[in-house]
């Protein structure tokens, strides 16, 4: 695969990373703040983890863009992005959560139900998006997050619940950008070798 190839890679790496990122940063603020646990040294721990990760993700797409520059392509062709399968994807993902959303607040009158549900759709919508973009790290996120949300639903009950489930979700989001920023450092340390 070309260097220049790589560093594509690493930047796409890098903008993944950023959204996992600012998605676990958005989940696992929510439920801190349903468990009311934020103070004098869970709030500066979070804002703290929060920045770096933008940080190394920001860095992660800069130093891909900077390869591409720095190696050329020789071949013309531009990997294109999947811009109408992710869009499918994404749109039946909103349709999904707006009828779980709905389906939670008309019928079972248990709005926790609604935050497990969207959780379980945002997991699921991981699957064909690891499809599109051939990263496997995608589906096992999904596939995560999924199960974790059925056990939780099996497990707590009202606002354990959304605790539950935002935190572990967002943990999962966390975990997801250091693995993929991890496998992009390691990718660019062989391309300068």
């Amino acid at each position: 695969m070309e260097k220049s190839t790589q560093g594509e890679i690493i930047a796409g790496a890098g903008r993944g990373s950023l959204i996992l990122a600012m998605a676990g940063s958005g989940w696992l603020g929510w439920g801190l703040s349903v468990a009311q646990a934020y103070n004098a040294v869970v709030a500066p721990i979070f804002g703290t983890v929060a920045i770096f990760l933008w940080g190394w993700s920001i860095y992660a797409i800069r130093t891909g863009r900077d390869l591409r520059r720095r190696f050329p392509s020789s071949s013309l062709a531009e990997p294109k992005f999947p811009a109408r399968p992710f869009i499918l994807v994404v749109l039946a993902e909103v349709l999904a959560i707006v009828a779980v959303i709905l389906f939670a607040a008309s019928y079972t009158r248990r709005p926790d139900l609604a935050t497990d549900g969207c959780a379980l759709v945002i997991g699921l919508h991981y699957l064909p998006l690891a499809k599109i973009f051939r990263a496997p790290l995608l589906a096992v996120l999904g596939v995560l997050i999924s199960l974790w949300c059925v056990v939780s639903w099996a497990l707590f009950r009202s606002d354990s619940l959304v605790i539950a489930i935002t935190i572990g979700t967002g943990i999962l989001f966390w975990a997801a950008s250091i693995a993929v920023l991890l496998r992009a450092r390691s990718m660019a340390r062989a391309i300068r070798t």
